[in-house]
């Protein structure tokens, strides 16, 4: 069975979004844009229950425009980054979150997210957030290259272990259950002084050599009320390999990275991770990857472990003035993956990382 990574998460929210077309909410205001021609927008903005009318248009990275009341006119600028939208006016920021709907990441991975949840991302997965979600739920999503179809139930099998050897009482072990173009997987284990039920589910759908998926985990009526929701996002999961860029090997990243191990370690909300990835000088490329996502639920502590590691080549690209690592894997597929930096630290898809020697 070829090696499936499927948990690597932690936080982290650069992804490319398929524009600024959408709903973006926050606590203050909520913002609806429509799509114009040529890179100009029209919607509204709601503040204090008024909708007030906006105009805007594209300028470089960030969107500018002004929205009307009372006879004045407001101007504002918005730049995105990932499901979030960060607004400025008046000398005032205001950070919202996309509602819903169908959005690209930079990994390559897209899928249509339902209305009212939000979501977190790293390089490849993605934290589905409902809106009453509590902090002993979760539920990701994500797609990986190296499926077959005939593997599927010690697949299953492994991403299940770490839940049905929690301690508690399988009360339900492994139910299956098809929808449109994939399968469901239920457990449920009580707790053996309480009775609780906390609840695992995975829902797999083949995609040629890739398998997209989704998993949730939580208290059962939580987890069991979610059922259609996710089936209908595992179905929409979709992966496009993101667009080469001519390569920059005199870059400053490039004299930063060749040779050298990039290191990063996540730890937040009970998810865990350790990434390494070997740049060596001849353009040879090594990955080597430990996660865990463990989440006490009523009845079980729930966890599950992914290991990964593949092989294949690396070059710095730069992009609309941006700097990308860009791996092409042993296997034919193509990432990229953001680097930026502050003034004290740098960062590979928006996590803290180290470059060190091999």
């Amino acid at each position: 069975m070829k090696a499936i990574a499927l948990l690597v998460v932690s936080i982290g929210w650069l992804c490319a979004q398929t524009g600024y077309v959408g709903s973006f909410q926050s606590v203050e205001m909520q913002v609806q844009l429509q799509a114009g021609t040529n890179g100009s927008y029209t919607g509204t903005i709601e503040i204090q229950g008024q909708k007030l009318p906006l105009t805007a248009r594209e300028r470089g990275t960030e969107l500018v425009g002004a929205f009307a009341t009372g006879g004045k006119s407001f101007p504002f600028t918005a730049t995105l980054a990932g499901p979030k939208l960060q607004l400025v006016s008046e000398g005032h920021a205001y950070v919202l979150t996309r509602a819903g709907g169908a959005y690209r990441a930079a990994n390559g991975i897209s899928l249509s997210l339902p209305s009212g949840w939000t979501s977190t991302e790293t390089d490849d997965a993605v934290r589905l957030l409902p809106p009453t979600a509590s902090a002993d739920e979760g539920y990701f999503a994500t797609s990986k290259e190296g499926y077959e179809v005939a593997d599927e139930p010690a697949f299953v099998r492994q991403m299940s272990q770490g839940f049905t050897q929690s301690g508690g009482l399988i009360r339900k072990g492994g139910e299956r259950e098809s929808f449109p173009t994939g399968t469901a997987y239920h457990w449920e284990v009580s707790d053996p002084k309480t009775g609780q039920l906390g609840a695992f589910s995975l829902y797999v759908v083949p995609a040629g050599t890739r398998a997209h998926v989704v998993i949730a985990v939580g208290p059962a009526e939580k987890v069991r009320t979610h059922k259609p929701t996710l089936a209908q996002v595992a179905q929409s999961i979709r992966f496009q390999a993101p667009p080469a860029a001519p390569s920059a090997t005199n870059s400053p990243w490039d004299q930063k990275l060749r040779g050298k191990v990039i290191r990063q370690f996540n730890s937040s909300q009970g998810m865990s991770s350790e990434k390494k990835h070997s740049l060596a000088a001849d353009g040879t490329y090594s990955y080597w990857s430990s996660s865990m996502v463990s989440i006490d639920v009523p009845g079980a502590s729930a966890s599950s472990i992914g290991k990964d590691a593949q092989k294949g080549r690396w070059r710095i690209i730069e992009n609309g003035g941006r700097a990308f690592l860009e791996v092409t894997y042993n296997s034919g597929q193509t990432r990229t993956f953001t680097l930026t930096k502050d003034a004290t630290n740098w960062y590979l898809n928006g996590e803290k990382a180290f470059a060190v020697e091999p």
